[in-house]
């Protein structure tokens, strides 16, 4: 099947021939997770290099570094940087950050794509623990230090480079995207053509009502895939486009799963189990309030920071170690906050229970319930 490999590998035309698209979007979300080389300041300020001068085989170390599919990612940067379409645009502005006890991750790229359009990227979650209890975070908090940081570097970004501004992301990277676009000044909103979602989580309400928010809502684009998960987390206003994926399940958050069909995402309609677990999530977050949200939160990841790690692929490498002492960690929380745990765990499952005849009913062939 196509996907965004495929696609910079074969469409080959110029964007003054053929339009920025929602799959060049996907594109540039997805370069937002290189970790560009310190050594080359030109990618942190405003002056920037062509995309074609990222292609350098000594920084591939550094630069696919905890980059989810390293392998796809390098083809991917291969065909953009001998591509007529891409390798002449010009990365610049890059930043990336992560503060601990701010509870912060956040990165961020622009691309100007011709003198008078520009394209600002924000990246998703890594592979982090203080990234991830970022996302948590906001089920409870409006808004989180990277939200904050969002829109003071898309205001930043359009200081710098003129004309028009394209704004998008990946997973986080599309929350990212909405709430910079909708919280930076009208003179620069007037400015934003498109805002790219691709599986972006959504927000608390008090967001969506916001006049900010409501001045952009028409130019945001969403897509989610199939059986989208993440792309569905809290509220969302905005229409979305379904594309289909190559993967199962939450695996479909991966980008390079994303079919294609000539130079356009391949569209279909979301699964049964994605309704599912939307309506599921959705139920049991109305159910708690937002001081029990945040208690949940910091609960479990007081459990995972009681481990020496900072990262995933940590915990994975040395899961024997970790799994028990993280065991131990949820045995020995003071007994009331090791109850109130257990309870709102408890209340996911009922909430799953009570939804799944109708998922049931959407799967008529699965076998019988027993």
């Amino acid at each position: 099947m196509k996907n965004i490999v495929s696609y910079a590998e074969e469409n080959l035309a110029p964007l003054a021939a053929r339009p920025f698209c929602g799959v060049d979007s996907l594109i540039l979300s997805w370069l937002s997770y290189y970790h560009l080389p310190p050594e080359v300041p030109s990618l942190h300020n405003w002056v920037g290099i062509p995309l074609r001068d990222l292609f350098r085989a000594e920084t591939f170390p550094r630069l696919f570094r905890g980059v989810w599919d390293k392998e796809n990612s390098r083809r991917l940067l291969t065909a953009l940087a001998a591509s007529p379409r891409f390798r002449d645009i010009r990365v610049m502005g890059f930043t990336e950050q992560t503060d601990p006890g701010r509870e912060k991750q956040f990165a961020a790229l622009t691309v100007q794509l011709t003198p008078n359009l520009t394209y600002v990227a924000f990246r998703g979650t890594d592979n982090s623990l203080v990234g991830w209890k970022e996302d948590f975070n906001m089920a409870f908090r409006h808004p989180v230090p990277s939200q904050t940081e969002a829109a003071r570097y898309l205001a930043d970004a359009a200081a710098h480079c003129p004309g028009d501004l394209l704004v998008g992301g990946h997973s986080k990277g599309g929350n990212l995207a909405v709430y910079a676009a909708a919280t930076v000044s009208p003179q620069i909103q007037a400015r934003i053509r498109k805002v790219y979602s691709h599986d972006g989580p959504g927000f608390l309400e008090t967001f969506l009502q916001s006049l900010g928010f409501l001045a952009i809502a028409s130019k945001i684009e969403k897509t989610l895939p199939q059986s989208s998960i993440v792309g569905l987390l809290l509220d969302h206003r905005e229409d979305c486009q379904v594309v289909r994926s190559s993967r199962l399940s939450f695996l479909q958050h991966d980008p390079f799963s994303w079919v294609l069909e000539g130079t356009d995402f391949s569209y279909d309609q979301l699964t049964a189990d994605a309704k599912y677990w939307d309506r599921t999530l959705d139920d049991w977050l109305r159910r708690l309030s937002e001081e029990e949200r945040e208690r949940f939160v910091e609960a479990l990841y007081s459990i995972l920071t009681s481990v020496d790690i900072t990262d995933f692929a940590q915990f994975r490498d040395g899961w024997q170690k970790n799994l028990p002492a993280l065991m131990h960690a949820a045995a020995n929380l003071d007994p009331d906050t090791r109850t109130f745990l257990f309870r709102v765990i408890r209340e996911l499952a009922s909430v799953g229970l009570h939804n799944f005849p109708e998922f049931f009913r959407a799967h008529p062939n699965l076998p019988a319930q027993k």
